[in-house]
């Protein structure tokens, strides 16, 4: 029973913060979790090597998804390449964020910030009292930045692009534990929306684009000469 108490508060949290009773700690009476140790955890980390880094990624997530795919279409087409890759990142994109959404208003968790007491959180997009996004699960930030990191990946698999996406969006979900949004739970569902609609994105849909309408299908290379 223990057990299915446990994971059932992983999953499924209290939706407000307010509906189940809180111990001292924050916690619902009678429940303790290692999702809430590990976010301590990575929360309380204060060493400039690791914060630094973490003020810097969190403040790139919406500005790199909402620039990939125009900037996708824009590369492919002046270089005469397969848009294809361009149109499943666009929709890829489309489905992680309305997946997103929709679950966050559906679970409607309380960020950790307002959950347990004794933590603040350190993205200053919080600290207003009319906050936009109130709920923490899924982690939209982090959905945000494996869809996109998934699917560069899927059309260009090259390590070159592979390794740093994917260090971008690992750390996309840690800097959000970091900064008192985001359980760990919900960075995980995160990181599986992403790249789960990235993957759909690319086996469901076919080529829509001809080759030699566009350029050949092939990636599209940036070759520098020396």
């Amino acid at each position: 029973m223990r057990r299915a108490a446990v994971l059932l508060f992983l999953i499924a949290p209290s939706a407000s913060g307010q509906d189940v009773p809180l111990a001292a700690d924050g916690l619902p009476v009678g429940v303790e979790t290692v999702e809430v140790q590990i976010l301590r955890a990575v929360y309380g980390i204060e060493s400039p090597l690791f914060a630094v880094p973490m003020e810097v990624i969190n403040e790139t997530s919406y500005p790199i998804f909402l620039a990939s795919a125009p900037a996708a279409w824009a590369i492919s087409g002046l270089a005469g390449a397969d848009l294809d890759p361009a149109l499943r990142l666009t929709l890829s994109q489309a489905l992680s964020l309305g997946t997103t959404f929709a679950l966050k208003r559906t679970v409607n968790r309380a960020r950790p910030y307002v959950a347990l007491g004794d933590m603040a959180t350190r993205d200053r997009r919080y600290l207003r009292e009319d906050v936009r996004d109130p709920y923490s699960f899924p982690s939209g930030h982090t959905s945000s930045a494996w869809v996109t990191a998934t699917s560069l990946s899927l059309s260009y698999p090259e390590w070159y692009v592979i390794v740093p996406s994917a260090a971008w969006a690992t750390g996309m979900g840690l800097t959000r534990m970091w900064h008192g949004v985001h359980y760990p739970t919900d960075v995980l569902a995160g990181a599986a929306i992403g790249i789960g609609s990235a993957v759909l994105g690319h086996v469901v849909l076919p080529d829509v684009f001809e080759e030699g309408e566009q350029g050949p299908a092939v990636p599209f290379r940036i070759r520098v000469a020396l």
